[in-house]
């Protein structure tokens, strides 16, 4: 008798999500696009049933600019919002896919009162913080990076505390900050100082350093406006008038 072909394997059928998870899922689908953005962090954060706690963090990121919380970076997430270091990952490796996927929405920072709405945060800080405000060809910011914080003299910073990662990011252009908790803005001579030896140091290295800002909680001081620099739209070779 001849041997008849073996009947071929069926795939098996996929399981079924079943209870709570199933539930989940469809609630899901339906109602991710008329979640807020806040609520829409909080579940990338910590899933479906986020803590209170993660949506009052996702509440405050919401209100960011999207620019600005790509900027934040995975330790701006950690150190100023307070996001576990695992979760500021996945957050951040999100905000990069949509920054890839979507039209770059990044101010263009043509005057000190551009970078001053930038730098609005350090106001009411409570030390002195000294960031660096890292910019493309464009003068469109990168990120905002933290480069020394605490008691501090000014006097101190370094030329490698700047332009270390202004190199690193590519930027053509940096714009420097610092807060004065006292509440006055006035620069100090330690202040003038470091402003001059920063532009020298940015110019040899086609890095320009196109103002430092003081921020203190009722004002500013702009070296670029009072020492009438050129205008920061005219730096874009990255020099510094």
């Amino acid at each position: 008798m001849p041997l008849t072909s073996p009947t071929p394997l069926a795939t098996p059928p996929r399981p079924r999500r079943t209870g709570r998870r199933a539930g989940l899922a469809v609630l899901a689908d339906r109602d991710l696009p008329s979640r807020s953005d806040a609520e829409l962090i909080a579940q990338v954060l910590a899933g479906p049933e986020p803590a209170a706690d993660v949506v009052r963090c996702a509440a405050e990121l919401a209100r960011l600019p999207f620019w600005e919380r790509r900027s934040l970076g995975v330790a701006g997430l950690v150190r100023d919002h307070g996001v576990a270091p695992d979760r500021a990952v996945r957050l951040a490796a999100l905000w990069e896919l949509a920054e890839r996927w979507y039209p770059d929405e990044r101010p263009t920072v043509t005057a000190p009162r551009d970078a001053v709405l930038l730098l609005e945060g350090l106001r009411d800080v409570p030390a002195e913080r000294v960031v660096v405000i890292l910019l493309d060809a464009r003068h469109r910011p990168q990120r905002i990076e933290t480069i020394a914080q605490g008691t501090l003299n000014s006097s101190r910073l370094q030329p490698r505390d700047v332009f270390a990662p202004a190199l690193k990011a590519g930027a053509t252009s940096v714009i420097i900050a610092h807060n004065h908790p006292s509440g006055d803005a006035s620069p100090s001579r330690a202040d003038h100082h470091v402003t001059a030896v920063l532009r020298e140091a940015g110019a040899l290295m086609g890095v320009g350093v196109l103002d430092h800002i003081i921020i203190a909680r009722a004002g500013h001081h702009s070296f670029r406006e009072t020492e009438n620099w050129d205008s920061i739209v005219e730096t874009g070779s990255g020099h510094a008038g």
